[in-house]
């Protein structure tokens, strides 16, 4: 007979960062213990947890670092087997300009968005994005702080469509 035993309180979540975020995590580590949020799939609260390991290897295949977090999991949301989203910050910037991800579109010459004009009608304008973190990515230039963009349809438009608002569902 093979047994299989699954602690449930406190629980563990085995994540991966990419390797180019190793050497922050290794210096807010020994700062101070780094807080975790882990959501699981179709749920909307997030549990709060620890980081408590980080892998000594970095894996060549993905070039990621395994991690492992630990929960108190009092009310067992969380569940072994489970898939979540898994939340490591580290770090919090103020006064960025982010818009919706899905304005974001990817082209031969970059990355651009289709910003409304005071007439109604679209432009395309290059930009540059930095971190995408819970929807909403950073733009570091060729956006400026007001503008409207576009985030569904885009593939209908061009330069000069005229473009009409619709409230959300």
């Amino acid at each position: 007979m093979l047994v299989v035993i699954n602690q449930v309180s406190p629980i563990y979540i085995n994540f991966s960062v990419p390797q180019q975020y190793l050497e922050s995590v290794k210096r807010l580590m020994m700062r101070s213990r780094l807080p975790v949020q882990a959501t699981p799939t179709g749920d909307s609260g997030p549990e709060t947890g620890t980081l408590t390991f980080v892998d000594n290897t970095v894996d060549p295949a993905t070039g990621t670092i395994a991690l492992r977090a630990s929960f108190p999991n009092n009310d067992q949301h969380l569940w072994p087997g489970q898939f979540s989203n898994v939340l490591l910050r580290l770090g919090e910037q103020q006064n960025v300009l982010v818009v919706p991800s899905q304005a974001v579109q990817a082209g031969q010459q970059g990355d651009y968005v289709f910003v409304t004009k005071p007439d109604m009608t679209v432009d395309v304008r290059q930009v540059n994005v930095g971190q995408t973190v819970n929807n909403e990515t950073e733009v570091l230039n060729g956006l400026s702080p007001g503008e409207t963009v576009v985030t569904d349809g885009q593939v209908r438009l061009i330069p000069g469509t005229k473009v009409y608002f619709t409230k959300g569902l």
